[in-house]
């Protein structure tokens, strides 16, 4: 079975449990631009990328990307701490909000995470990108830079705005 998570950012964790409902509705605006750019070119529009929800909360969606595991790896290759320094720390995967059927749940995401993300320059973002494994079963690739990239922005905009990042599962 493959989980959906998608990332985003929110003001607080009770905004964040909106999540579980429309908060992360897409814009028909933007599904529409996305639907032409998979018409113009389709390798270009499977590139993961921030997208707007109708709430206009910026969105990353992935799938089977773990908040915590996979997201743990990633800030200790981006900030060169070990990775057990990294699960250690807090807001790892802290429960937000969880459906009555338990299908869906929210996790907060390392603020540590979102600070090395914004805080860092593209080139250092590929070099972690490529050094990340995010699937236990894969080698290092150069495949997972543009979902990096891709994170960076959004953490950049949450930093800006204030905000928090959030990985919304639905199982």
């Amino acid at each position: 079975m493959s989980a959906i998570t998608d990332y985003f950012s929110a003001p607080s964790d009770e905004a964040a449990a909106a999540a579980l409902d429309d908060l992360l509705d897409l814009d028909p605006d933007d599904i529409a631009a996305a639907e032409e750019l998979y018409r113009t070119s389709p390798d270009e529009a499977a590139r993961p990328r921030v997208r707007t929800a109708a709430s206009g909360t910026p969105v990353l969606q992935a799938k089977e990307i773990d908040p915590t595991v996979s997201l743990g790896q990633l800030e200790a290759v981006l900030t060169g701490r070990s990775y057990d320094e990294v699960k250690a720390g807090p807001r790892r995967g802290t429960m937000v909000a969880d459906s009555e059927d338990g299908d869906a749940f929210v996790l907060s995401v390392a603020d540590e995470l979102r600070a090395a993300l914004a805080g860092s320059e593209p080139s250092a973002l590929i070099a972690a990108a490529g050094a990340w494994i995010f699937d236990e079963a894969a080698e290092p690739s150069e495949e997972s830079v543009p979902f990096v990239v891709a994170l960076a922005e959004l953490a950049t905009t949450a930093t800006s705005r204030g905000e928090r990042l959030y990985c919304r599962i639905i199982v």
